[in-house]
C-alpha cells in the first residue's frame, strides 16, 4: 500500500539538487492528495455519526440501533 522513506533534507546549494527536491516532492504529491481526501472523507463521516449520536436518547432503542449499526 504506502511506503515511507525519512530523507534528511540538507539546504540546496546547487540546481541539481533544487531540482532533485522537487522531483521528489512531485513524486509524493499525488500520493500525499489522495490520502489527505481519504482523511477527509473518512473525518466527515465521523462528524456526521457524532451528529447523529447526538440526536438520540442514550438508552433508547433508536441509540441502541444507531450503536449497533455503527459498530458494524
Amino acid at each position: 500500500c504506502c511506503h515511507f522513506s525519512i530523507r534528511k533534507y540538507t539546504a540546496i546549494v546547487s540546481s541539481e539538487q533544487r531540482q532533485s527536491y522537487e522531483d521528489d516532492f512531485n513524486a509524493e504529491y499525488g500520493e500525499y492528495q489522495t490520502l489527505l481526501a481519504k482523511v477527509e472523507n473518512i473525518s466527515k463521516t465521523f462528524r456526521e455519526l457524532d451528529e447523529h449520536r447526538k440526536l438520540v436518547t442514550p438508552g433508547s432503542t433508536a441509540y441502541q440501533v444507531k450503536k449497533d449499526n455503527t459498530v458494524k
